[in-house]
């Protein structure tokens, strides 16, 4: 006789979230010398909320991306606390890995297009 299988759990509330949707778009690519920076972007979360002024960054580790940042001093040193961050650590992954997506795309779309044919669609190199 078959084994029975044990009653399934429904599912917590926990495993039921599904996180919202993320989009995210490269404003501008940057190549300044002596800079670890390499894009600035922005991210749409659920068609609802917009943060602007993440910076995609090149370390010794690989690319990373950062939150738009306050600057502060407090006893006599330089500070850095986010505007906002993602609560949970699938959010941060999930936001990270759209912005460096959107990234490596960009730079795809930089890399095909000809110089020529940026000067013919109007659009700045």
């Amino acid at each position: 006789m078959p084994a029975k299988k044990p009653p399934q759990k429904p599912a917590s509330k926990k495993e039921q979230k599904s996180s919202p949707a993320i989009t995210a778009r490269i404003d501008r690519l940057v190549d300044y010398e002596g800079s670890n920076v390499r894009a600035i972007a922005s991210v749409n979360v659920a068609d609802a909320f917009a943060i602007h002024g993440l910076k995609v960054i090149d370390s010794e580790k690989g690319l990373f991306v950062s939150m738009p940042q306050s600057k502060y001093e407090k006893d006599g040193k330089t500070q850095y606390s986010d505007i906002c961050h993602p609560i949970t650590a699938e959010a941060r992954t999930e936001l990270f890995d759209t912005v460096l997506a959107a990234y490596e795309q960009k730079l795809q779309e930089d890399v095909q297009m000809e110089p020529g044919e940026a000067l013919e669609t109007g659009q700045a190199m």
